[in-house]
């Protein structure tokens, strides 16, 4: 079978991991009495609340993708609504469920995304925090790639710092996590689109390619 790899900052179990990113935190002043609720969209904004006092249950969460609502329930979340697994989705879920408060997007420095300003448009408040950034991992080099395996992009910084070490060739196949991040792809390279936002959902789009041969 070919070897499948993936780009991204943390493994998964039964494929070849490349640590082409690695996460700082930050840690701003926040008042969490201030808020409705915090949103999530991505398992690292969960993470980030590992540097504060805060008794989960008090507040209300909102996490893009199930996996997202996964993490935030192991640390201790208790009233999660999920949204399907994209920015808009997030929108969706406010107005469907008419939840006016003042929100707390908790996210990272760079953000491709424009879920939040559609949000205001439609007269949500929604303070921002930037709680961790996603940076290059400059030790992430000389990793043996093969030039017929599979690649998986979790993210439009994944495949900025694969592409600053490595190059796509064109006998590999890539798959994506996502839209956002299949349009962070040069032009000329083709990807496959998982079906879900979930690096589950990618792995196992890769396995298929993968058995074909």
């Amino acid at each position: 079978m070919r070897p499948i790899y993936l780009i991204s900052k943390t493994p998964y179990e039964g494929v070849i991991h490349i640590p082409i990113l690695t996460i700082h935190f930050l840690t701003p002043t926040i008042d969490f009495t201030d808020y409705e609720g915090v949103i999530f969209t991505s398992k690292q904004g969960v993470l980030s609340l590992k540097n504060y006092s805060l008794d989960w249950k008090k507040l209300r969460c909102i996490c893009v993708s199930e996996s997202t609502a996964k993490s935030a329930r192991s640390s201790g979340a208790m009233d999660i609504e999920v949204a399907e697994g994209y920015g808009e989705s997030i929108v969706n879920l406010l107005s469907e469920k008419k939840r006016n408060g003042k929100w707390l997007y908790l996210r990272p420095k760079v953000i491709a995304s424009e879920w939040v300003e559609s949000a205001r448009e439609r007269g949500f408040e929604i303070d921002e925090a930037v709680v961790y950034e996603s940076v290059c991992n400059d030790e992430a080099i000389n990793y043996p790639i093969s030039d017929e395996g599979i690649l998986i992009f979790t993210s439009p910084s994944s495949i900025r710092c694969f592409l600053q070490k490595y190059p796509i060739f064109p006998t590999q196949d890539v798959v994506v996590i996502g839209t956002t991040t299949q349009n962070a792809l040069p032009c000329d390279v083709a990807s496959y689109l998982s079906s879900t936002t979930s690096v589950e959902a990618a792995v196992d789009l890769a396995r298929q390619i993968a058995s074909r041969g």
